[in-house]
């Protein structure tokens, strides 16, 4: 049997061109449903296909062999996610960020970030392949592994699509399309999407659930879902629905394994290709020739970049909110911490973030006030002060990063064990208080970025609120995480509307440093209304189907 190593993109392929086989009465340059069912290989294959659909966070993604065939998996497209919120800010006046979010210009005829389409594609195919499956001839110990992993892509594609739109359909049934009034079918409440959410991840996260155990899987098969990833998205999906007592059960069922732990060294692990770190639950892969994806291309130091280069940076707040080595806050009236402001911080601020003499692929960059062509002012340079060092690959080559969206193989985190303890942690805190199982998953993410077991002790629920939220903000930057914690908390309208972030324009006198924090004007004042704490349903499916209005309030 070939090898089950998922580099999606081949079996996406394989489906698609599997004019090698002989099937009768088939067209060339597809298979019929009939024979997928008669063949394990072929099953697998389409597996691997629906794998397919798993989003990529670094922006835009590409398969195949033109170099901009890009593909919006509506986390981003020449920006990241969290580029929208208080992290990032772009220096591209055309981005999705720039030119649609941050002002506010997001209508059911243009959302950059409208998934709705892909996720229900992908849906259809996890019921034709459950129903199929179903009744085929496979032995149980095949079926139940195969339709386990479907289950978790569709609750997975539900969990993404409820948190977007609210109220969708649930649709869990094969439907007929020749059936007109059987696929025009109204909106569900979004309490009955988390139940079924709920519900099957509790399901295939058990022991007979059909997945196995990340610590038996071979390597082999990396890529595919295992038992803790199903339990690690139930901990998510309820903490988005405010479950929290059901919440803080799923991650706890994933700790109490003791299979995870965090690596070391922070930024190597976003430098991973795949299946080389004891943190990751789920990743989705590429290899940068055949499926791949633009961080590198993107966001490298335009010094060092083939391609574009700086074009979305940190910004001063989030800078500001790593703390000093003891725990303390970060604070620019402080004369020590103003003279030196990255020196004795939390390690995963330089690990997160380039400043201005950080070394990157064996290089000082500078990032100070017209230095060179990285600095701030320069027509490619930062407009920040700061470029992202997170993500960035520092073994790639100058010569594939013009292979603009398929220049870039590290693989694409989606569900990692620190998450996992701060999902714990929040959902414990809500369910109960700030009790010493909190503190405790609190301070293994806190102790990795040297900052010790320095949390203030006997705080109460409100007081380890403020505290777990701030930790999200710094551990799960720009992961994406940001843009939906500020929403499902119900801070973005505070934190976001009529503002606009900030920079640090450095210059040197006599080789002394002085800093200077300014206000970010080159991107627009971000509008947020009450209205964009949900999504609007495209108007071309409203026109298909008239059941699913009227369209969310505002649009």
């Amino acid at each position: 049997m070939k090898s089950f190593t998922i580099y999606i993109y081949a079996a996406f392929l394989a489906l698609l061109t599997f004019s090698c086989v002989d099937l009768d009465e088939a067209p060339k340059d597809r298979i019929v449903s009939s024979a997928i069912f008669q063949d394990q290989e072929l099953v697998l294959q389409y597996l691997y296909h629906i794998y397919s659909s798993m989003p990529c966070g670094y922006g835009a993604m590409a398969v195949g062999t033109a170099p901009l065939s890009a593909i919006n998996t509506g986390m981003g497209i020449t920006d990241l996610l969290d580029g929208s919120t208080d992290l990032l800010r772009s220096r591209a006046g055309w981005n999705e960020s720039n030119s649609v979010i941050i002002p506010g210009g997001m209508s059911a005829q243009w959302n950059p970030h409208d998934v709705w389409g892909q996720r229900y594609a992908a849906i259809r195919k996890c019921n034709h392949m459950l129903v199929n499956l179903a009744t085929s001839g496979f032995t149980d110990d095949f079926k139940n592994r195969v339709a386990a992993e479907v289950r978790f892509l569709r609750a997975y594609m539900y969990s993404d699509l409820v948190r977007r739109y609210g109220d969708v359909p649930l649709i869990v049934e094969l439907q007929d399309v020749n059936n007109l009034e059987e696929m025009q079918v109204p909106r569900d409440p979004v309490s009955d999407i988390y139940d079924f959410i709920e519900t099957e991840l509790e399901a295939i996260g058990a022991e007979d659930g059909g997945l196995p155990s990340a610590e038996n899987l071979p390597p082999s098969q990396l890529g595919r879902v295992t038992r803790e990833a199903a339990l690690a998205l139930g901990g998510r999906a309820m903490l988005y629905a405010e479950r929290y007592e059901k919440s803080a059960w799923f991650s706890k069922q994933v700790i109490d394994r003791g299979i995870f732990s965090l690596v070391d060294n922070y930024n190597a692990l976003f430098q991973s290709k795949g299946g080389e770190t004891s943190e990751v639950l789920f990743e989705v892969l590429y290899d940068g020739v055949n499926k791949g994806h633009s961080a590198d291309f993107l966001f490298m130091p335009f010094s060092l970049d083939n391609g574009w280069g700086n074009q979305t940076c940190p910004t001063q707040e989030l800078v500001d909110s790593y703390e000093m080595l003891d725990g303390t806050p970060f604070d620019w009236s402080n004369p020590q911490h103003a003279a030196n402001p990255y020196e004795n911080r939390d390690k995963r601020l330089q690990w997160s973030i380039i400043v201005d003499g950080s070394v990157f692929k064996n290089t000082v960059i500078r990032t100070a006030y017209r230095t060179t062509s990285d600095g701030l002012g320069m027509n490619e340079g930062t407009n920040t002060g700061y470029i992202l060092r997170k993500f960035l690959d520092e073994t790639i080559p100058f010569e594939k990063l013009a292979i603009n969206y398929l220049g870039s193989s590290t693989s694409w985190k989606e569900i990692r064990y620190a998450e996992v303890l701060l999902n714990y942690a929040e959902a414990q805190n809500e369910a109960v208080g700030a009790d010493q199982s909190v503190y405790s998953a609190m301070e293994v993410v806190r102790r990795r970025a040297g900052l010790g077991d320095t949390l203030p002790a006997g705080l109460d629920q409100a007081g380890m609120r403020e505290r777990i939220r701030h930790e999200r903000k710094v551990e799960l930057a720009f992961e994406g995480h940001r843009f939906w914690d500020i929403r499902r908390w119900r801070i973005a309208e505070e934190l976001l509307h009529g503002k606009r972030f900030h920079g640090i324009k450095i210059t040197e006198n006599d080789n002394v440093k002085n800093y200077e924090v300014f206000e970010i004007t080159t991107s627009p004042v971000q509008v947020f209304l009450p209205k964009h704490y949900l999504m609007p349903i495209n108007f071309n499916e409203l026109a298909k189907n008239p059941k699913l209005g009227p369209n969310n309030e505002g649009y």
